[in-house]
């Protein structure tokens, strides 16, 4: 029994293995993994087929068009030695999306026939109509023609006319189903076709055994038309209850191959980044030299597109497939220990990465100067042990949608601040007090006095702990003077003019605070003092 793994790029097609290409015999091969990184995919593929005596070639055929030929590695069980390996590209084979596409074309076909009989149909029900409106005007226009006639005429024609527009509308009906029916069916065929007609690759490679024997084969190689992207979805029922916190990822493959049922993984690291230190080199001041750049250059022109990701507000994490997380040396990997499918339509496809349930306080945030809103945020804890990564959150609170967050995980901090949404629960207003403007009897300027109430109610069924911000102005030249009279027991910054409160309100129950301060200024200025 003998194991060869032989990386491609050490090996080139020799000229015996192009002269029997025309013996060559094809293999078929399975996905079974797919180890998807930020950028692009590692993909394995097993086969087994039986060697003749000798030497002979097998080629594996219907492989991804846009594979890095450099990164193919291959594999075998068997008494057989592994000469050569090579690529090439097959320009005539087809898709399996082929016969896909087939299939939606000839139903296609059915719906413009049916659509045409239908149309017929039609056709002919506004003829009758047409006739029987003729009809009845020259039998108004007989002589000798008796009243009782004439009005069994008229009866006649009208509901003869009543039932020809009850079946046009019915045909109408159907015609208006098949189009819609058509509409989506063309949508998808213009979908498959831009991925049915692609070429696909083969990998060839000449082989060596001491006797017939049936063999079996493990092929990989690196696709860059795949990724994924982490999102996550964070769920709490308010105070007093821990988050609930779902890693997913979001995957995209567009590679040309459908993954079906394959053993999945993700990884954090981006191979298309590649892994080489940048070097310094000399930095020489000259003098500056502006670049002169047409209007409506390409790069003028380009710009970044994002994507929207698909997500699902009321997917059940109950069946989600259990995941093994480990680090390695320089990444991270989640591995799915259940098979998942992918298909190559380019579209992202979520996949539950893991799910975790963490200590989380919560507290009320309040800028009644900016926003009269009070807004609720949740402090979560213990989350640096989870190796999760940047990523889109959309952030559940008693199981409404409330809105979208970003997980900014790599910087040095052990807690994490999500917002959860404004909560008319808290009501804040801000009163200004009557102001008070005293002129210098003696010199050029004047003093004001201004002075803010801020009263906040606690309308809920528990107590709440809230932070209240606001500032006074601070003086930006020397003729100005500021001075901070009233800080109504707010924790002061000075060099920032910032006042704010820690405050615990009880359920049902009104707090107030209030500051003040004096701005004297010269009487030829008018700053703005509130």
């Amino acid at each position: 029994m003998h194991k060869t793994f032989l990386p491609a790029t050490l090996l080139i097609l020799s000229p015996a293995l192009v002269h029997r290409q025309a013996l060559a015999q094809d293999v078929a091969s399975k996905i079974t993994a797919a180890h998807v990184f930020l950028q692009g995919a590692q993909i394995t593929r097993t086969a087994r087929t039986t060697l003749p005596e000798g030497t002979s070639t097998l080629v594996f055929t219907g492989l991804a068009q846009g594979l890095d030929p450099r990164s193919i590695q291959l594999s075998g069980k068997g008494n057989f030695i592994i000469l050569g390996i090579g690529h090439r590209t097959n320009y005539l084979s087809e898709s399996p999306k082929k016969k896909e596409l087939d299939v939606l074309t000839g139903r296609m076909k059915k719906l413009d026939k049916d659509l045409a009989l239908e149309k017929a149909m039609q056709e002919v029900w506004a003829n009758e109509e047409q006739f029987l409106l003729r009809n009845s005007a020259v039998g108004g226009q007989q002589n000798g023609v008796t009243v009782a006639q004439l009005t069994g005429v008229n009866d006649y024609i009208r509901e003869r006319l009543r039932t020809v527009k009850v079946n046009w509308l019915g045909q109408q009906e159907k015609i208006a189903g098949l189009q819609e029916d058509k509409d989506k069916l063309q949508k998808q065929i213009n979908e498959l076709q831009g991925v049915a007609s692609r070429p696909t690759s083969e990998v060839v490679v000449d082989i060596q055994a001491t006797a017939a024997m049936p063999a079996s084969f493990t092929l990989s190689y690196f696709v860059p038309q795949a990724g994924w992207v982490p999102a996550y979805d964070l769920r709490t029922r308010g105070a007093g209850h821990p988050m609930q916190l779902a890693m997913k990822a979001q995957v995209t493959n567009n590679s040309g191959e459908d993954w079906e049922q394959v053993a999945m993984s993700f990884s954090s690291g981006n191979p298309t980044q590649g892994g080489i230190m940048p070097t310094l080199v000399p930095w020489t001041l000259l003098p500056f030299q502006p670049v002169y750049r047409p209007m409506g250059s390409g790069a003028a022109r380009s710009a970044a597109k994002s994507e929207s990701l698909a997500y699902d507000q009321d997917a059940s994490m109950a069946g989600r497939p259990p995941v093994t997380v480990a680090q390695q040396a320089i990444t991270v990997e989640y591995a799915i220990r259940m098979p998942f499918s992918v298909p190559s339509d380019g579209n992202p496809h979520t996949v539950v990465v893991q799910e975790h349930e963490m200590p989380a306080s919560y507290l009320y945030f309040a800028t009644p100067k900016l926003d009269k809103d009070a807004f609720l945020y949740a402090r979560v804890t213990g989350w640096e042990d989870l190796r999760l990564l940047n990523g889109e959150a959309h952030v559940f609170l008693e199981g409404t949608y409330v809105g979208k967050s970003y997980l900014q995980l790599d910087l040095p901090k052990d807690t994490l601040e999500i917002g959860l949404g404004r909560d008319k629960g808290v009501v804040v207003e801000r009163v200004k007090r009557a102001a008070t403007d005293q002129k210098a009897l003696l010199g050029n300027s004047r003093t004001v006095a201004v002075g803010w109430d801020i009263r906040i109610r606690n309308t809920k069924d528990r107590a709440i702990q809230l932070e209240l911000r606001d500032q006074y102005p601070l003086s930006g030249q020397s003729e100005i003077e500021v001075k901070l009279t009233e800080s109504g027991g707010a924790s002061v910054d000075p060099a920032q003019g910032s006042l704010t409160w820690q405050m615990a309100i009880p359920p049902g129950k009104t707090e107030q605070v209030g500051f003040a301060y004096t701005v004297k200024y010269p009487k030829g200025l008018r700053p703005v003092l509130e």
